[in-house]
């Protein structure tokens, strides 16, 4: 067994086919096909179900990837840390962020730590609140971005935001300098199924208010297109307000309601030298603050 079809498999694995695997890895769709059935021959399981549409693991596949996957990062530990040792910091840093870090935050310390750092080959994927605890705790990410009350990670604060109302410039509540929530129960309600929907729900149970969105969504474009067309309102993190939307008003909760959003790795964890170092690149820089 090799580390070369160990990290064949968790590629296809992570990809989803032998094509996108081959190019995150830069070898030939045939040199990695060749690998996984060596390592499947190895283990005298089939370990990868290969169709027109790519690629998924079958059970044993499935039983064995993560075991896979940690192998292949404590080698890429051994030579990360023998270059840290040298002065060097080199390899992989997979960072997962979700639409209101990665729009106002994560890319501009991407790139300047990269500029630090140029051996660091430096990733940002993007996922919903959920993912971001699961892809940390499975090693899917190296540093995850979670909100405090959705999950834990160890690690510093990245960033301090607020919830804010979202209304159109007609509604009765647009001239106003904050609004209580009580003031939107009368209102359509849209929210987003992948973010902060269950904040949102406590700051409305926390006043004694039945939460009942009538509006589930995916995207932020999709909620402030349905705010500015008169259909509702909706609450939702300052962050992803950083460039504020045309056709839209938006205003602080009364009482205001912070957020706190940490990027660390799982608990518990050994993070790798590029990820610590990473983590200290974001306590000297400090976390972003952005309120209404």
């Amino acid at each position: 067994m090799h580390l070369a079809q160990l990290r064949a498999l968790v590629a296809v694995a992570d990809r989803g086919g032998f094509t996108r695997a081959a190019t995150e890895l830069g070898l030939t769709q045939s040199a990695v096909s060749h690998a996984v059935a060596a390592l499947e021959r190895e283990l005298g399981h089939r370990l990868v179900d290969r169709d027109r549409t790519g690629a998924v693991l079958t059970i044993v596949g499935k039983a064995v990837v993560d075991d896979a996957r940690e192998a292949v990062r404590a080698a890429d530990r051994v030579a990360e840390r023998a270059a840290a040792s040298g002065g060097e910091l080199i390899g992989e840093l997979r960072l997962g962020g979700m639409p209101s870090t990665n729009l106002a935050v994560l890319p501009g310390l991407q790139r300047r730590f990269a500029r630090r750092h140029p051996g660091a080959r430096v990733s940002l994927l993007e996922g919903t609140d959920d993912e971001m605890v699961d892809w940390v705790e499975r090693g899917l990410v190296d540093l995850s971005c979670v909100v405090d009350g959705l999950g834990a990670v160890e690690g510093p604060v990245l960033a301090q935001d607020e919830f804010m109302v979202l209304v159109d410039p007609e509604h009765p509540l647009a001239g106003e300098a904050s609004v209580a929530v009580e003031d939107l129960v009368d209102d359509a309600f849209v929210t987003s199924a992948s973010g902060c929907e269950p904040l949102v729900e406590a700051i409305f149970a926390a006043h004694g208010l039945a939460f009942r969105p009538a509006h589930r969504v995916t995207q932020l474009g999709t909620i402030v297109t349905m705010v500015r067309a008169g259909i509702g309102v909706s609450v939702v993190p300052s962050l992803l307000l950083a460039e504020q939307p045309a056709g839209v008003v938006a205003m602080p909760l009364n009482p205001r309601v912070p957020r706190v959003l940490r990027i660390g790795h799982r608990v518990g964890g050994r993070p790798h030298a590029l990820a610590r170092a990473f983590l200290d690149f974001v306590v000297s820089e400090g976390p972003v603050t952005v309120v209404g």
